[in-house]
């Protein structure tokens, strides 16, 4: 009965996957026709359809074909062997999206938007089509289209971040298509403006769309998974965690503290550097530089980060040290009661039943005294060096889960440090924890 559960989950995913995949090729289709280019990675299809005998989706699929080449010969005769699967089903799965595409131009064929807006606006509602598509193929999690998997595979081998191997990727098949249309018809067809928009909003707009798509992944779990998962919960262990989210400048970190050694119960902020450190193979030193500090500037976002993959499988630097940090508090919360301050403990410890969350804020005049006083920052200076530390928190926090930063639903508790005092607010969550334990 088990092995029957895990084949229809298998199924399951395998459904989730081809639909993913045509409505890829829906949205390449409609992006293609705001006639403002196309996205990087149909560049070299779109213009060799515009030139050449053939359809786009045909070409799409010749055009995969020789990736899958390119990858064999990355990868080596060993390697390949290994991954046979994975490269052997890449052709099938670049068919289903080319038939996909070239059924999305037909459909689409009678919307010509001839004002500029128009066609801005047909732009961005085929990379919304696309991140839904994407979105999908994340939640299918079996396997990946060649253009994606080619990626993947230069920066493992490169060992370069992720982000620089994409946008090398998509900057060079751009180029090819300019090349290519030079050639063929002596001028540039087909690489617009539209290109470069594609290529930066679709990512963000896939972490946009997935929280909404939700469903599909708990469509997707067998029944024996949920069986699981309620036969885990009923044997919880007993330790009670205490997370404690906080505004830089709100004396998080000094209450945590003071909890833990008042509770008797080990106490993680700095120290989960080193921890992480170990897990991951980074180094302390970039762990502490990168860890809750992801860069709010948009551009950022959309090169560097991977929201192709799972997160657990994405090769982007902030995502490998999401995960190294998640698997860190998931092992420390096995074994011990404890107080953690930060990472958004209180997100991955979502699914059990004993956490407390807190989140501390204060009035901007206290967190500048505290900022002052407790971590040295000049006084000329804090108000702007708080305000860029809050900002990258919650930049953070808001991409890894969906949710607003400091927002009183997500906590169990909140509270002003600006008018209650710590010893009155270590005091009451103590009590709670002491509740909670008996």
């Amino acid at each position: 009965m088990a092995n029957q559960f895990e084949k229809r989950e298998l199924v399951r995913r395998y459904i989730v996957f081809v639909i993913a995949l045509i409505i890829n090729g829906i949205g390449v289709a409609a992006v293609t026709r705001a006639n403002l280019g196309t996205s990087p990675i149909s560049s070299v299809p779109y213009v060799a359809s515009l030139n050449l005998p053939g359809t786009m989706g045909g070409h799409t699929v010749a055009l995969n074909a020789l990736i899958i080449i390119v990858e064999m010969c990355i990868l080596g005769w060993r390697e390949s062997k290994k991954r046979a699967f994975a490269l052997a089903m890449q052709l099938p799965i670049s068919m289903i999206l080319g038939i996909s595409i070239d059924f999305g131009m037909f459909i689409l064929g009678s919307i010509i938007p001839e004002v500029y807006p128009a066609k801005i606006a047909m732009l961005i509602c085929g990379c919304a089509i696309l991140a839904v598509g994407i979105s999908m193929e994340v939640i299918a999690n079996v396997l990946m289209a060649s253009g994606e998997y080619f990626v993947q595979i230069v920066s493992q081998r490169s060992k370069k971040e992720f982000g620089n191997v994409k946008l090398l990727f998509d900057a060079s098949l751009a180029s090819i298509a300019i090349i290519l249309s030079l050639v063929l018809a002596g001028t540039i067809d087909g690489i617009r403006e539209g290109t470069i928009i594609a290529a930066l909003i679709t990512g963000p707009m896939v972490r946009l769309v997935s929280p909404y798509l939700k469903f599909i992944e708990r469509w997707e779990l067998s029944a024996r998974e949920k069986k699981l998962v309620v036969q885990q919960v009923a044997t919880e262990n007993n330790h009670t965690v205490i997370t404690i989210s906080r505004e830089y400048g709100s004396g998080g970190h000094e209450i945590g503290r003071r909890i833990a050694a008042d509770l008797g119960i080990k106490f993680y902020d700095r120290d989960l550097i080193r921890l992480v450190a170990n897990v991951s193979g980074m180094s302390e030193k970039k762990v502490s530089e990168k860890e809750q500090q992801m860069s709010s500037s948009l551009l950022y976002q959309m090169i560097m980060q991977d929201y192709e993959a799972p997160i657990e499988k994405s090769l982007s630097t902030d995502d490998a040290l999401f995960v190294a940090q998640s698997r860190v508090i998931r092992k420390l919360v096995e074994d011990e009661s404890c107080v953690i301050v930060g990472r958004c403990a209180d997100y991955i410890l979502r699914e059990r039943g004993n956490c407390i969350n807190i989140f501390l804020h204060a009035s901007p005049e206290r967190k500048i005294e505290r900022a002052v006083a407790e971590h040295g920052l000049d006084a000329s200076t804090a108000a702007a060096e708080i305000e860029r530390i809050n900002k990258s928190r919650a930049t953070h926090y808001a991409h890894f889960t969906g949710e607003r930063w400091g927002d009183a639903r997500n906590y169990d508790l909140t509270f002003d440090t600006s008018i209650m005092s710590d010893d009155k607010i270590c005091a009451l969550i103590e009590d709670i924890y002491r509740s909670r334990k008996n």
